[in-house]
């Protein structure tokens, strides 16, 4: 996520710089030149990990959403063992009879 965020916000720098450029090719010479953008920080990295976060999670077989509050490296974490779960179980169906014992 943070990857698409950042490319899209080099995308749009990079098309403001090229429309600057082409408004600049029309107008007089004696303009300064425009001014490039800042780079873009990811916010999450400024952030505290010791923060505690909120967040609403849906449950199956109610209407009614669940609050669950943990820090930011809490989240992190869970993030990271969930991706680690995802991918040992797609694994593991992959998995053919010379690999495993057929049953």
């Amino acid at each position: 996520m943070k990857v698409l965020l950042l490319s899209i916000a080099a995308l749009s720098a990079a098309t403001a710089i090229g429309a600057t450029a082409l408004a600049s090719d029309a107008a007089p010479a004696a303009s300064p030149p425009a001014a490039v953008p800042a780079p873009v920080v990811a916010p999450e990295a400024t952030k505290d990990p010791n923060a505690r976060v909120c967040k609403t999670t849906p449950v199956i077989g109610t209407r009614v959403p669940s609050r669950v509050c943990m820090t930011r490296a809490e989240w992190e974490q869970r993030s990271r063992q969930d991706k680690q779960d995802l991918e040992s179980a797609q694994r593991s169906g992959l998995a053919t009879c010379g690999t495993k014992p057929c049953v």
